[in-house]
């Protein structure tokens, strides 16, 4: 290895021959994970298909990491990095090239606006965080920019608008990658708010509604971002000095909603790679996701915790965590979704090997912040979709169950270093709750009705006799004896 490496630059010997698209994407959002997941996707779009799109990257608010990918010409490093279908670690790296320049847009908004009247710019797209698509009251037309990034987009369209003279196939087409519900439907309704508010005009809203797109979408990839602890081998691998170098794990998927009456796409993903999808309804994909991916991880989360596992990849590599895990993604959770089966095994088989993935450490602990509402979200459905069938609780999730409540009463052995982490509100509740039992069986008894009657938790009282007793005997079966992996694996034997 050399003393010094070289910094990545169009001039470097690794990005000689590359294609720099025209720039046709305006990306708001300059975080990893939209270059790890779209501008990544995107790049491989070019390859592929011989496509020409190019990115311009728009900062959306001031401050942050104080250097710019314009001292690399756009260009930086993705690391994929996973477990294939053989449960063989794998690691790839690309050389992304899509992205064009970056501007800032506190302190260049100019130069967004002439990006407004670009011709070639056809397609928006954003990842503002998870609060980012949020009506500003405070906000103004002529501020430079808006707070906001849905009123940046506003000022943005009203500027294309103008400058095309309302033409309509000046329109753009918007792909909000945001981790919030109905993300395109909500950006388009601030939008439209703040064209109202500001007296932008019939004919503006008009343009707004009739031809300009908001597609929902679900993004699913886990970017742990720059690699700190292998930077200097992954350098010396590379031969290159890359500041903006960023990793991925291997899977990904991109769920776009375009429903009746929608222009297609004018970027086709869809069309070159199968882990991108256009489908009329999103709801399928994401209840998918949140049921086995996330609904999978809060299921066991307690356990793990109570069991003295500290991460995801080490307690789905023992054999009692792995037989959990395919017991109640087999018969508690994938009975109860819609999809075709062979498309919900598969997506379990793949979230399986996400777990297993040895690039990322995913601490349960972490996972754990506020548990109960997770379970409201992610578990309880299936939890009472079970019952409903069968006529008893889901007993792998009725464990579950009872472990977040020893859990949240820290009634485990290293409830000190692992404290609930929740809202004071939630956890001065459960700790009323955990002052009922009195440590005669009445007031056991009386504890875990109060814990499944609470509408704080649940957002309904779930409090029947036959749930009732399966939480307190597994509680039982949790607590006769410091719990751990083995303890779990003599639950599942019987």
């Amino acid at each position: 290895m050399t003393t010094a490496i070289a910094r990545l630059g169009a001039d470097h010997p690794a990005a000689r021959g590359l294609r720099r698209p025209t720039p046709r994407i305006l990306q708001f959002g300059e975080g990893n994970f939209l270059r790890a997941f779209f501008d990544w996707k995107v790049d491989r779009l070019n390859e592929r298909a011989d496509g020409d799109w190019g990115v311009v990257i728009v900062r959306p608010i001031a401050g942050g990491n104080p250097a710019s990918l314009n001292e690399q010409d756009g260009l930086y490093t993705v690391i994929s990095r996973g477990v294939d279908e053989t449960g063989e670690a794998v690691s790839d790296s690309r050389l992304v090239a899509c992205v064009r320049q970056e501007v800032r847009s506190h302190g260049e908004w100019d130069r967004v606006l002439d990006l407004a009247r670009n011709p070639d710019i056809t397609v928006v797209v954003s990842n503002t965080t998870d609060a980012g698509i949020a009506y500003a009251p405070a906000v103004a037309y002529h501020d430079s920019p808006p707070a906001s990034f849905p009123a940046k987009l506003t000022r943005v369209l009203h500027e294309r608008w103008r400058h095309a003279g309302g033409a309509p196939d000046a329109g753009l087409q918007m792909i909000a990658c945001e981790l919030i519900d109905r993300n395109g439907e909500e950006l388009r309704r601030i939008v439209l708010r703040h064209a109202d508010e500001w007296g932008l005009g019939p004919a503006f809203i008009t343009w707004v509604k009739d031809h300009n797109a908001f597609y929902n979408t679900l993004v699913d990839r886990i970017v742990p971002g720059f690699p700190a602890a292998d930077a200097d081998a992954l350098r010396a691998e590379l031969g290159y000095d890359d500041r903006f170098m960023t990793t991925g794990e291997a899977f990904h998927l991109f769920v776009i909603e375009r429903k009746p009456g929608m222009p297609a796409l004018r970027l086709p993903l869809a069309e070159h790679e199968s882990e991108t999808i256009v489908t009329e309804d999103v709801t399928p994909y994401k209840a998918r996701k949140v049921a086995i991916l996330n609904g999978a991880h809060t299921a066991l989360c307690p356990l793990a915790m109570l069991a003295g596992v500290e991460t995801v990849g080490e307690a789905v590599r023992t054999p009692a965590g792995a037989r959990f895990l395919d017991r109640l993604l087999s018969q508690e959770i994938i009975p109860f979704l819609d999809l075709p089966k062979a498309d919900l095994e598969d997506f379990a088989a793949a979230v399986l090997r996400r777990f297993r993935n040895p690039y990322i450490r995913h601490l349960w602990h972490d996972i754990s912040l506020n548990g109960l509402v997770k379970v409201q979200t992610r578990a309880l459905d299936r939890l009472l979709a079970y019952t409903a069938r069968f006529g008893r609780p889901a007993p792998l999730l009725t464990l579950s169950l009872a472990a977040w409540l020893l859990f949240y009463l820290g009634r485990f052995p290293n409830a000190a270093t692992l404290p609930a982490r929740d809202s004071e509100a939630i956890l001065a509740r459960v700790r009323a709750i955990g002052a009922l039992d009195d440590g005669t069986p009445e007031g056991r008894q009386a504890m875990v009705g109060a814990f499944l009657a609470e509408p704080a938790f649940w957002g309904r009282s779930m409090d029947e006799p036959a749930l009732r007793t399966a939480v307190l005997d597994s509680m039982d079966d949790l607590s006769a004896a410091p719990f751990s992996v083995d303890r779990l694996s003599m639950i599942l034997d019987r």
